[in-house]
């Protein structure tokens, strides 16, 4: 049973199943407000809690050997030492358990377990978290990371890989965050940056790690702090922001040895558990916000989208005139739908959204947003307008209250229409 303490939630068997619903959709409610750091108006969409007797297979996949059933060396392409089975994970008490232990199987010194949400649920964009306690010692290498679901930018690492946390156990007071992208192996590339815990070890009580995914930027985080954003990757396949503007799905694992760690040596005790108290999938409510602006693009006759402009104006609350509410932002969310009324469509292409504002009667432009279109042809993508963007923009006598929005598509299939909307959403922080 866990405890407030360690887990800051009430025990549900103090409850009716009534109460314990109740409070865990508030729960949840609440969490996903005070969670997202920067997504305005988030919302839960999905989670484990580990709340059941066994590691629930509607939600996590195993994945099992050394790598060699799907196509990898042996050692999972990186000279692991461990076998992955799965009696090395279980849930009991609110916790999942993944277990690294010394005994030999196929061949192997040490087993593991490596679960993924791959075939069960995948994402683009949201704040993906995960609250665990690490193992310690040489040659351990737990993580909590993402692939995409479709190598659609060509094989690893040329669309994708995001490591949300990665730990070496000889170094536990230090945790990696990463990604991977550029061409397909040998010629990939990746870039990341590290968070120093200050005192103790990450073994030694509970910590969150998390990423906040928007387009055309990540963020790392631990404990709410954060410590890293990354905006500037590449594909050899295809253009910014890919190869991170598709959906990922999400995996946890614990190896033993590696590129990465090196083997174990004779002060590695064994065994050694990674502690997960839960999983969290977050994503943005934009739908639920304010509709402000809808749109439409007809075609006679069908047209390939090698470049279509639309424009239109937007009116919003202008954020220079709230210097006295610094945490108030005002978000602009998009969405746009390619359809044929003759055939489903796979439309292959971009979108640009520009941000425009005038002060002192000249006008200034805000940052670029690019989104692409998904398999079912439609495409979405935010920007927050956050005051400080304004400011720096336009400098302190920024008097402008409307911003104009262009697309830009290019590349693609024919299109017979267009629909484009637009919601405001507000959040205070």
């Amino acid at each position: 049973m866990k405890t407030p303490s360690e887990c800051g939630r009430l025990s549900r068997r103090v409850l009716t199943a009534a109460a314990a619903a109740a409070l865990m959709a508030s729960v949840w409610s609440l969490s996903a407000e005070a969670q997202c750091r920067r997504i305005p108006r988030c919302e839960l969409v999905w989670a484990d809690e580990f709340e059941g007797s066994a590691v629930d297979t509607e939600k996590w996949a195993f994945q099992r050997g050394d790598g060699s059933e799907v196509g990898l060396p042996r050692g999972w392409g990186n000279n692991e030492l461990q076998w992955y089975q799965d009696e090395n994970a279980a849930v009991d008490n609110g916790f999942l358990t993944i277990t690294a232990r010394q005994e030999p199987v196929s061949g192997f010194q040490y087993t593991s377990a490596r679960l993924r949400t791959s075939g069960l649920a995948d994402w683009a964009y949201g704040r993906f978290e995960i609250r665990a306690r690490l193992p310690i010692g040489r040659g351990l290498w737990p993580a909590f990371w993402m692939l995409p679901s479709e190598e659609a930018y060509g094989g690893w690492a040329a669309s994708g890989e995001i490591d949300i946390m990665e730990y070496v156990g000889s170094d536990p007071g230090r945790v990696l965050g990463t990604l991977h992208y550029g061409a397909p192996w040998p010629n990939n590339t990746f870039s990341g940056n590290d968070y120093d815990l200050g005192s103790g070890t990450f073994a030694d009580d509970f910590h969150v790690f998390a990423i906040e995914w928007e387009p055309g930027e990540i963020r790392w985080y631990v404990d709410g702090v954060h410590y890293a954003s990354q905006s500037e990757w590449f594909s050899s396949n295809g253009p910014y922001p890919a190869p991170f503007d598709r959906r990922f799905y999400l995996l946890l694992n614990v190896a033993v040895g590696g590129n990465l760690p090196g083997s174990p040596d004779a002060s590695t005790e064994f065994p050694q558990e990674m502690v997960v108290d839960y999983v969290r999938v977050y994503q943005a409510a934009a739908a639920k916000g304010t509709q402000v602006s809808t749109a439409s693009l007809l075609y006679d006759k069908p047209e390939r989208m090698k470049k279509v402009d639309a424009s239109l104006t937007i009116p919003f609350e202008n954020q220079a005139r709230k210097k006295d509410l610094p945490g108030d932002r005002r978000s602009l969310s998009c969405s746009l739908s390619a359809r044929s009324t003759t055939k489903a469509l796979t439309v292959k292409g971009r979108l640009r959204l520009q941000l425009e504002g005038s002060a002192g009667g000249e006008v200034w432009a805000g940052r670029l947003v690019n989104a692409s279109f998904a398999k079912n042809g439609e495409a979405s993508f935010s920007a927050d307008l956050i005051q400080e963007l304004v400011n720096e923009a336009a400098g302190e006598g920024a008097s402008g209250d409307r911003f104009r929005v262009w697309l830009d598509a290019s590349g693609g299939k024919k299109v017979e229409r267009l629909d484009f909307d637009c919601w405001q959403t507000a959040s205070g922080g």
